[in-house]
């Protein structure tokens, strides 16, 4: 699959061979979903990675068409029917997919003597599964939080007893676990909050990074245009529209910026903002590049002059570390941020060259825009801080992992 989420489990399982870990990947056969990714693919398996797949073998490898690519539903529709799969299967729809990855499971842990269980979430039911294997086996269970379970912005509750139950099975996870990683501090601190039974010491904290690797491109001096580059896509009630009205209000303030400036938007892109960029005049500044692997992503990124990142404001926002944004880091560009407080934005607030304006200052974006527009014209845009941005080294943070998993295993040997 395609699309941010898959970035770092896929990275960390192909470097987790570099500090002396063999990873054994439990998934699904490919099935419907928004986008698919046979670069990234293709990087695990060259990396060693032996990956078991339940159910039948829809995609042979090689033949990309076994991985069907779905059209993005409105946000308004693809809310009603998560909400509707929500509300009867707990915790998440994956739980259809339990039965089946026991039973590969427990075949994987005995053939290939498993030292370790993993589990990354969303969805949730893959800490269900890893709990069945930890209680069957007595296997270290390692469980990593890449969103927060009960808080998370795009989980529905109908009703109290709903959520309940959410929180009965997380309880269960966390005392299941013999450690937990989040990909953030506000992360772990709600599970310290609602759960008092988990001491400090269990939780750690190994962020979202990016992959040296991926971004080893050379400058791209040939552009006369300023370009702004934003990566991802817009679901949950993200949007572009603030910043196109920024964008237009820039060009009003000073015509010239007109033939010298290029927004470029990188991922599947809704007909609704297609429609909105022809009224406002702007579809000679804009470049759709659509969705593309994360390799050409990469590279699209690094051939950026600015690039511009949002979070929507939500009740939840605080909590949000997007995938992305460490991705921008990896790039080594100056960011445009319109995000609201929260995790986000004191991480940006270290990388020394970044404008942060909240996700809907129209106003403030604009004058961002020719901020940056001074910049590029003189020569001058500003270079981020290269020892923040290394805290994000995707191999560095595998590493963090692998002392992680060390640490249990001498901890099993000395209780024996």
């Amino acid at each position: 699959m395609g699309m941010g989420g898959v970035q770092r489990t896929a990275k960390f399982t192909k470097y987790l061979n570099s500090f002396g870990w063999q990873p054994y990947v439990l998934t699904v056969n490919p099935k419907l979903y928004l986008a698919s990714d046979y670069c990234l693919l293709n990087e695990v398996e060259k990396a060693g990675v032996k990956i078991y797949r339940t159910g039948n073998d829809t995609a042979k490898k090689g033949n990309n068409n076994g991985h069907k690519v779905v059209k993005f539903k409105k946000d308004s529709n693809r809310k009603f029917l998560s909400n509707l799969s929500q509300t009867f299967l707990l915790p998440d729809s994956k739980i259809l997919w339990k039965s089946a990855a026991i039973s590969l499971g427990s075949r994987i842990i005995a053939d290939e003597k498993i030292d370790l269980i993993y589990a990354t979430a969303p969805p949730y039911t893959d800490f269900l599964i890893a709990c069945e294997f930890k209680n069957k086996f007595g296997l270290p269970l390692v469980i990593d939080y890449r969103d927060s379970w009960i808080d998370c912005p795009n989980n529905f509750y109908l009703t109290p007893l709903h959520k309940n139950k959410h929180k009965k099975l997380e309880a269960e996870s966390l005392a299941c676990a013999d450690k937990v990683i989040t990909i953030n501090d506000r992360i772990k601190e709600l599970i310290h909050l609602r759960y008092p039974f988990v001491n400090d010491e269990k939780v750690s904290v190994i962020p979202q990074g990016f992959d040296p690797e991926d971004f080893n491109f050379p400058v791209d001096n040939s552009k006369n245009k300023m370009r702004i580059t934003y990566s991802g896509s817009f679901l949950n009630y993200y949007t572009p529209k603030h910043f196109l009205d920024g964008l237009k209000l820039a060009i009003e303030k000073l015509p010239e910026l007109k033939n010298n400036i290029e927004a470029c938007f990188i991922g599947t892109f809704p007909n609704e903002y297609k429609e909105y960029i022809n009224q406002l005049g702007l579809n000679d500044n804009v470049n759709l590049a659509g969705y593309v692997e994360h390799s050409v992503c990469t590279k699209l990124l690094s051939q950026s002059d600015v690039l511009w990142m949002m979070i929507n404001k939500t009740n939840r926002s605080d909590l949000h570390s997007t995938g992305k944004l460490y991705e921008y880091f990896g790039a080594n560009k100056p960011i445009l941020a319109c995000v609201p407080n929260g995790v986000a934005r004191r991480s940006l607030e270290m990388h020394g060259a970044v404008i942060i304006t909240e996700p809907d200052d129209v106003t403030a974006i604009a004058d961002a825009i020719l901020k940056y527009y001074d910049h590029f014209k003189s020569g001058t845009l500003p270079k981020p801080n290269s020892q923040v941005t290394g805290m994000y080294n995707r191999k560095r943070l595998s590493g963090k992992l692998a002392d992680e998993f060390n640490l249990l295993l001498k901890y099993d040997e000395v209780s024996v």
